[in-house]
Parts: structure tokens; C-alpha cells; sequence
């Protein structure tokens, strides 16, 4: 499909899941994500707090994301941002689809404030990743944000 000039395009893999959902609901509202060329495309990805770019983790999802991390920077796009989140709040209420969920959940307030490094709610992440693919960097190449990394980045837009 050929994009008419001064349009972009944005692709949201995963715009079904919790992050994912707000994640396009950001992009919607921000006309400058719709609007403009995009010779300096960015990928972003939603990996996690973990992740092991060596593979020599014994935890599958380690790995995994890892792995998928050095290939998207090996992969040569002109910017590659890896949002390396811990825990993240479902900020609407759902169904928690086990107990360790449903006590993070639970204690999540008192988690934020012991822990606020660990934790980050899924609009407060995916307004970071929104904002990341529209305002960017000047740098080109792969920029890895670990959780701390993305708070600084809600909390700089607040």
C-alpha cells in the first residue's frame, strides 16, 4: 500500500494486549504520528526487565527476549529503542490469570513506594514508547531503556 506524502505510517505489533492498546490509543490522539515522512523510522520493543542479549540464561524468557533484542539491533534500522520494563500495572481492571498476579495486584501500592524502580503502569508505558517514536533522538543505532530509564521518561512529561 502506497502512503500518500506527508504521512506516516505506525505499526503496532501486539495492539491487542494491555501495553500494546495504549500504545495505539496514544498514537491516534498525537497527529504528528500521523503526519510528516519518516526517512529515520524507528522500531520499537516491548521486551522486559532480564532480558539476556548472550543467551545463556537458564530462564526461557530471558532468552527469548534477548535474543530478539541483538537481532533488532543487528537488524539495521536508523533507530531501534528496547523498552526493558519490570512489573507492569494493569492500570484497568481485568482478570489476573494467576495468583502471583492477583497478589501484585494487591499490594501494588505499597510495592510502588518500597519499589518504585520495579514497577510502572502499562499507560505510563506505553505514553513513553508513543513518545520515543514521535520525538526520538538525534542518535542513530539501539537504545536500551531499563524500567528506571522509562519512569524518567514519564516523569519528564508530566
Amino acid at each position: 500500500m502506497n502512503v500518500p506524502a506527508g504521512q506516516k505510517r505506525v505499526v503496532i505489533v501486539g495492539a491487542t494486549g494491555m501495553v500494546g492498546g495504549y500504545a495505539l490509543r496514544y498514537a491516534l490522539d498525537h497527529p504528528a504520528v500521523l503526519l510528516g515522512s519518516s526517512p529515520g523510522a524507528a522500531f520499537l520493543f516491548l521486551s522486559g526487565s532480564g532480558a539476556d542479549p548472550t543467551g545463556r540464561s537458564r530462564i526461557a524468557f530471558a532468552r527469548y527476549k534477548g535474543e530478539a533484542e541483538k537481532a533488532l539491533l543487528v537488524a539495521g534500522f536508523p533507530r531501534v529503542y528496547i523498552f526493558r520494563p519490570a512489573y507492569i500495572y494493569p492500570v484497568q481492571p481485568r482478570k489476573e490469570p494467576n495468583f502471583s498476579y492477583r497478589l501484585l495486584r494487591g499490594i501494588y501500592p505499597v510495592f510502588r513506594v518500597l519499589f518504585p524502580n520495579l514497577v510502572i503502569r502499562a499507560d505510563d508505558l506505553a505514553r513513553a514508547m508513543v513518545e520515543a517514536a514521535i520525538r526520538g533522538t538525534e542518535e542513530r543505532g539501539g537504545l536500551v531503556l531499563e524500567n528506571r530509564d522509562i519512569r524518567s521518561m514519564v516523569a519528564l512529561r508530566v
